[in-house]
């Protein structure tokens, strides 16, 4: 997809419900195959928060890193962010995205790892920083983009936080990507609007693995592609980091509604229902604290979209990225409620459902 496309699918953020996921799609140059919906554009970066957190009246130390300010704050976009998508019949849609504070607990300090690893091609240079990563197979990672000359990307989507780059047009790179050995991660790319400029692109890439079984295995590599040549001459370069072998997986903790377990850690939650589909999860997931609050990842009917990847895989298992750190010693529940869809010959019928992991 060329520029001028993109940039009239962004026209003033008014397009159908799976814009997000086409703007990306293109600029990466793969389908995401990710769940519907509406897609939240995503934001970036705060400064370094410390102290003390309170959380069900005990006192806990905290993590005063810039890798949990940057990546799992609020990315200079205040508390929340909002956006308007229109469909084809002409009603728009509101959603909201809510963010964290980028404080986390002590138990995280050893969870982040440095990875300090760099690749450059077509005058861009990517400099991969810190991740934190957990046995889901999720989590984030921090990284700068450069270049001397300019880094090609669209500026009306960096308003809202998200990183759209021209991989097709003469001197631009794609969005950057990342893989587990020869297999990609599906992610999300975000820009930090304070501290980037049009030279340099501070930033933060969400990520879920497809397979975390397999994936886990593997060294991680983060790669960046353009295209050369026109017509039936072009071609498509990708230059990678050097691997970068993980050396700690957060651990997740397992809830469970009757035989369905549920596997969640600080940065993500993993589903595992068979019968549900690929559609059927769509509605509403609510984590519970012991303090009687709660966080809500999820809500469709009230367009509220608080994470950066959500995905369903093929074996059945469902995935959340959330803008918010789940403080996962507090959790007492994880509600799951959605729809079934089952067809009998060309009668479809919608089955609500409400599952509570404990």
């Amino acid at each position: 997809m060329k520029s001028n496309q993109i940039k009239q699918a962004f026209e003033s953020i008014q397009a159908d419900s799976d814009l997000a996921d086409r703007v990306i799609d293109a600029a990466a140059g793969e389908p995401l195959h990710r769940k519907g919906h509406a897609k939240p554009l995503y934001v970036a970066v705060i400064g370094c928060l410390a102290g003390v957190l309170a959380t069900g009246g005990v006192a806990y130390a905290v993590v005063n890193s810039s890798y949990f300010a940057s990546a799992w704050g609020n990315h200079g976009n205040g508390e929340s962010v909002t956006w308007t998508n229109g469909g084809s019949s002409g009603t728009k849609y509101t959603y909201t995205r809510e963010f964290g504070d980028g404080i986390a607990p002590q138990s995280l300090e050893g969870s982040v790892q440095k990875v300090n690893l760099s690749v450059e091609g077509n005058g861009y240079t990517l400099d991969i920083h810190d991740m934190a990563i957990d046995k889901n197979g999720c989590g984030a990672v921090t990284f700068t983009l450069s270049n001397p000359n300019g880094v090609n990307y669209y500026k009306p989507a960096a308003e809202l936080g998200e990183l759209v780059l021209y991989g097709e047009e003469e001197g631009g790179v794609s969005t950057p990507s990342m893989n587990f050995g020869e297999e990609w991660a599906d992610t999300r790319c975000t820009i930090d609007k304070d501290t980037s400029s049009d030279t340099v692109i501070n930033g933060t890439m969400y990520f879920a693995s497809w397979n975390r079984d397999r994936d886990l295995r593997h060294a991680v590599t983060w790669n960046i592609s353009w295209t050369e040549g026109k017509g039936e001459d072009a071609k498509v370069i990708e230059v990678s980091t050097p691997e970068f072998n993980v050396g700690a997986h957060v651990d997740t903790k397992e809830l469970r509604s009757d035989d369905s377990p549920l596997e969640i850690s600080p940065f993500s939650i993993q589903t595992h229902i068979d019968d549900l589909g690929y559609e059927a999860v769509d509605h509403k997931l609510t984590v519970s604290y012991k303090d009687g609050s709660e966080q809500i990842i999820e809500d469709d009917d009230a367009g509220a979209y608080n994470f950066y990847v959500s995905m369903a895989r093929n074996s059945g298992e469902n995935i959340w990225v959330p803008t918010k750190l789940i403080n996962v010693d507090q959790v007492v529940s994880v509600t799951l409620e959605g729809t079934r869809y089952t067809s009998t010959g060309e009668t479809e019928t919608k089955v609500p459902f409400t599952i509570v992991y404990s």
